[in-house]
């Protein structure tokens, strides 16, 4: 039975509870080319199938989007290949809105919904915050038929143009990272993986489309090492819509962005965040392969046309070095956000603490909260409040059980 054209989905009262923003402007494309919610969809990753010294049936998980021509999971999901226009309207994706408003918890979503359970701040609600003048759930309801379709083009996307990166992070590992792929990836695969690079369609799709978006973020691997990134901001700057864009990076700033500043310098807004998880000597351990000395520098030269702050990913190898961060940050006149908690690896999650450790990082993160309030900081101020309810309302042998693994 076809849906009439009038005919919408309702928001539940519950549904502020639920409701991320994201599934009716967004979509994320993981550097292995399936699709997801956005980027921390548990549905999307399947870090497993890479640790089979045999090569596996690359099966995607029942809630998972869909994948794209040019990922290794379309031989086993023929019925699942699809492009980001249909992704966008995928049964999953479709199932995804309805649930949300009528106020149910969405199994893809509990990375978010755990966060927000003890205490940290989640990624729905940053972004429902950032997006408040979408994030209108009656508004969103009317733009949604029975069947949960949203017609319109998704205006801001996340494509993980592969996984090529220069550093082997602690708390990272294969496939994201192509360095830890040259160390440690199974026989059948390569360390690089770019599903992108020769995918027609999409970039057909993206050019067609390119007036229509208006937000891009870019992750990695490393953003300014991946050709596909430059591609996609030559492709914007082409088709004359550049000035309409923002963009939004997360970068470990340990290779030279020279090559990209020019093409940057086209787009209505750049902000970066700077993935800088210690100083000096703990940077370097954490960010394995990267230097200090060149992330400082490579800051400092960014800052003076984009908008750059310090991407801190609180665990238990920088917790003690957190008061550096910021006391760095201060200097070099940069904002500070800590609210992306490492969760897993399990070991490495500050809830994995003992008693003890607690009880001392407990102390040593309430100190600096109140230095960060006598300053009027108050964003670092609340994501290391944040922290501290996160690690001091977990039991770490129930992490697993807690739906972290």
């Amino acid at each position: 039975m076809s849906v009439p054209d009038d005919s919408h989905a309702t928001p539940s009262p519950t549904a502020e509870q639920t409701a991320c923003v994201l599934p009716w402007i967004h979509l994320c494309a993981s550097i292995d080319g399936v699709y997801g919610r956005c980027c921390v969809d548990d549905s999307m990753y399947h870090t497993e199938l890479y640790d089979e010294q045999e090569e596996p049936a690359f099966a995607l998980n029942d809630d998972a989007i869909g994948c794209s021509p040019g990922s290794r999971y379309a031989k086993d999901n023929p019925d699942r290949v699809m492009g980001i226009r249909e992704a966008f309207n995928s049964p999953n994706m479709k199932r995804t809105r309805l649930a949300m408003l009528g106020g149910e918890r969405v199994e893809a979503c509990k990375y978010c919904y755990f966060r927000e359970d003890h205490g940290a701040q989640s990624y729905r609600q940053n972004v429902n915050r950032r997006f408040h003048q979408e994030y209108d759930l009656d508004a969103l309801a009317a733009r949604t038929a029975a069947d949960g379709t949203v017609e319109e083009f998704p205006f801001f996307l996340d494509i993980r143009f592969g996984n090529l990166c220069n550093l082997r992070c602690v708390m990272c590992t294969y496939p994201v990272s192509s360095s830890w792929g040259a160390k440690q990836r199974p026989s059948w695969s390569s360390a690089v993986i770019d599903p992108y690079r020769d995918d027609d369609e999409l970039w057909a799709t993206l050019r067609e489309n390119a007036h229509l978006i208006r937000k891009l973020y870019f992750a990695g691997g490393e953003p300014f090492l991946q050709p596909g990134h430059f591609a996609m901001l030559e492709l914007l700057v082409e088709t004359g819509n550049a000035h309409n864009v923002g963009i939004q990076y997360n970068s470990n700033l340990t290779v030279s962005p020279d090559n990209a500043i020019k093409l940057l310098r086209h787009f209505k807004s750049v902000g970066i965040g700077a993935s800088c998880d210690g100083v000096g000597e703990v940077f370097e351990y954490i960010r394995a392969g990267g230097k200090w000395a060149d992330f400082v520098a490579n800051v400092r030269l960014l800052r003076s046309d984009f908008d750059v702050w310090l991407q801190v990913s609180p665990q238990r190898h920088n917790l003690w070095d957190l008061r550096n961060v910021l006391e760095f940050a201060r200097t070099e006149g940069l904002e500070v956000d800590l609210a992306n908690v490492v969760q897993w690896p399990q070991d490495l999650s500050v809830a994995s603490l003992s008693a003890e450790e607690k009880a001392r990082a407990t102390q040593e993160l309430t100190d600096l909260i109140a230095w960060c309030a006598e300053l009027g900081w108050d964003k670092p101020a609340t994501h290391l409040d944040a922290l501290r309810s996160f690690m001091n309302s977990l039991d770490p042998t129930r992490l697993v059980d807690d739906g972290v693994s």
